[in-house]
């Protein structure tokens, strides 16, 4: 047992400081998986006979590949009769989770890949539990979480599928800035140096994601919104169907799952801004012409609740309720139906600073009835439930025979703390988008497609004065996003 011992805690137990340190251990951890991998068998028989000696004598943060090798024969099956609990089994994947050595797991990629779709199968753990674990892992391998990886779409699923949503904002509210790399890294760099770049360590190649197809990032983005929609963040929601719409496509194909996220960006547009949300510019032209004709009953209760016309937008949506339950958006139109009002009442801040509760209820229709209110109760009911939901900035002030909306003021302004807060997260921001943009022109000094388009580009530079570079990004293949080159969006 001593010598599988051995075998399983020989690694160098802190980080290489100098390039000759690094040097020798990338070689040491080479070298240490080469041999669990010849011993493989030797180690499971014994893992398997007594396993709890290993699991309580070996360091998941200094051992975190031999940690993980007697994890994944523990989780191969779980047996009853075997001499550790499956509880226990499970505690130690949580502490390894927590603890394990980001530098180590770099060189044992698939067996960490594997735990974490084991994770995200929801088989093991509760699903907040499985949930929590997968956005920790995705973050302490990647902290900014700007790189997309297949776990990130396992977690989106499973968040989704489960009603967990809050446990994995923390990784969806990331914003994707890369793709990994399906080949070869070229930057030359060992795994285990401290400055590398997380697209060099997570690929395919490495293990720690599988294959990234343009498939995969829409449905996330799709499942993002979807997410963001059920918790009622529709800014959010907005966001992530918006790239969906706008992503750019092969042989300007329009897929069925973009079709889908246009018509929920019309309904959580009209609900975050309250009026009908604008394509973006960068919106191919095919795909605009398409969802003129697939989004047309969207697209007309938007003009409708935009334009203020209560009574059509009622017909509209009751004329349509089989499409509505086709598409699945029932609950969302209906949700738009009951913001008619509201919205209303916020655009009165543009005329007023403060209004009466009786000339609320003239000024404002229901347009679940296509009339104003019953009475005065009903509107200062709607107003309260709009001022403690944070949609509507005011208050309710008492008068000697009416009550009114008074609306604050500078409802934009920031206090100071928040002002500081804002300004550290853009510095902050900043520094990141500058490191990606400097990996990024790393990374297309190495694209041989790049490098052939710069060539010709100056060519034709030199003819009539152009810059060198530009439109590289609209003719590359969207194919190449995936190979870690990422076109503006």
């Amino acid at each position: 047992m001593d010598h599988i011992r051995g075998i399983l805690a020989a690694v160098p137990a802190t980080w290489p400081s100098t390039k000759s340190a690094t040097n020798a251990y990338d070689a040491a951890i080479k070298q240490h998986t080469a041999m669990l991998v010849k011993s493989a068998a030797e180690i499971r028989a014994a893992v398997l006979s007594n396993p709890e000696p290993f699991l309580e004598t070996l360091d998941p943060s200094s051992h975190s590949i031999g940690y993980l090798f007697v994890l994944e024969n523990l989780l191969e099956q779980f047996d009853p009769a075997s001499p550790i609990s499956q509880a226990a089994i499970l505690d130690k994947v949580v502490e390894f989770i927590l603890h394990f050595d980001i530098v180590q797991i770099r060189y044992y990629g698939q067996p960490m890949l594997a735990l974490l779709e084991k994770i995200g199968s929801g088989r093991l753990f509760p699903p907040l539990v499985a949930v929590e674990l997968l956005s920790t892992a995705i973050l302490r391998l990647d902290p900014s979480g700007s790189l997309f990886t297949s776990t990130h779409f396992l977690l989106a699923k499973l968040a989704y599928n489960t009603n967990t949503v809050e446990a994995a904002l923390q990784v969806l509210d990331c914003d994707i800035l890369l793709f990994p790399n399906m080949g070869h890294s070229n930057d030359g760099k060992l795994l285990c140096e401290p400055s590398i770049a997380p697209a060099s360590y997570i690929s395919t190649q490495t293990g720690l994601t599988d294959t990234i197809r343009q498939s995969t990032v829409l449905e996330y983005d799709h499942i993002r919104g979807l997410a963001y929609m059920s918790s009622g963040k529709w800014s959010k929601a907005q966001a992530a169907f918006e790239k969906v719409i706008s992503h750019p496509s092969k042989d300007k194909g329009v897929s069925k799952i973009m079709v889908e996220s246009h018509k929920r960006w019309v309904l959580v547009g009209l609900l975050s801004q309250g009026r009908s949300p604008t394509l973006p510019y960068y919106t191919s032209g095919p795909a605009t012409a398409c969802y003129k004709t697939t989004g047309r009953p969207y697209i007309n209760i938007a003009e409708a609740f935009s334009n203020a016309e209560a009574v059509k937008l009622r017909s509209l949506i009751e004329k349509s309720t089989l499409i509505w339950e086709e598409d699945g958006t029932s609950s969302l139109v209906a949700e738009v139906l009951s913001s008619y009002q509201k919205w209303q009442i916020i655009g009165l801040r543009q005329v007023y600073q403060r209004v009466d509760i009786s000339k609320i209820r003239t000024m404002t229709l229901n347009a679940l009835t296509g009339q104003p209110l019953a009475n005065d109760e009903e509107v200062l009911a709607l107003v309260n439930q709009m001022l403690q939901s944070g949609m509507l900035h005011g208050q309710i002030e008492q008068g000697i025979r009416e009550n009114y909306l008074s609306f604050r003021e500078n409802e934009d302004a920031m206090c100071e703390a928040e002002f500081a807060k804002q300004i550290a997260h853009s510095h902050h921001t900043i520094d990141l988008l500058g490191n990606q943009y400097q990996l990024m022109n790393e990374r297309l000094g190495g694209s041989k497609e790049y490098l052939k388009h710069v060539f010709r580009e100056q060519k034709r530079a030199d003819k009539d004065n152009t810059d060198a570079g530009v439109g590289f990004d609209t003719q590359i293949e969207d194919e190449d996003l995936m190979a870690g080159i990422v076109p503006h969006t």
